[in-house]
């Protein structure tokens, strides 16, 4: 709650405003009911505990802006062939993230190539990460998904030196060349 609604919120339940000559009577279902007879007001005081409470709400932290991803380390397979399909088992089994990686995700997709062969492509929150041809030979489907295991491992750890980079400064050119 901001602090704005806040105030607004313990000022107005501090003083409720209730027509002069009104009553007001005990509704078990509904609260307060209060019937109108005039244009006069006149206030009646909150109660203690409901201006403990606001005070509660008001002196609370805020908290930061800073939203992490609530699924961490999600393993997507997107492939469509045995070859592909092969590769995301051997990259799953063998996957182990680093320590300190955070708020990432990682894709196993593959793309129809010529003939027998297909595009594998892992990438990191849409970042291509690695890419090669995968052709349907067991033994080189293993090396790849091994290879592919350490450069992804590679670059989250280096995540967050990487994301700097990307986003820096010195990326905002004049525009001239």
């Amino acid at each position: 709650m901001s602090l704005i609604a806040s105030i607004f919120l313990s000022a107005f339940l501090s003083n409720i405003s209730v027509m002069q000559n009104d009553t007001v009577n005990k509704n078990s279902t509904s609260g307060f009911t209060i019937n109108k007879m005039t244009d006069s007001v006149r206030t009646i005081p909150a109660p203690s505990s409901l201006i403990k409470l606001i005070d509660q709400v008001v002196k609370q932290p805020i908290k930061s802006n800073d939203k992490d991803i609530e699924i961490d380390g999600l393993l997507v397979d997107d492939t469509k062939t045995k070859s592909g399909k092969d590769f995301y088992d051997l990259f799953y089994g063998s996957w182990e993230a680093p320590a300190g990686a955070k708020n990432y995700t990682i894709t196993v997709s593959e793309k129809p190539f010529r003939l027998t062969s297909t595009m594998i492509v892992v990438s990191i929150n849409e970042n291509i990460v690695y890419q090669s041809i995968l052709q349907p030979r067991q033994e080189i489907i293993e090396s790849q998904s091994e290879e592919a295991i350490f450069i992804t491992q590679d670059y989250l750890t280096n995540y967050e030196e990487i994301m700097k980079q990307i986003n820096g400064e010195d990326l905002t050119g004049s525009g001239i060349f």
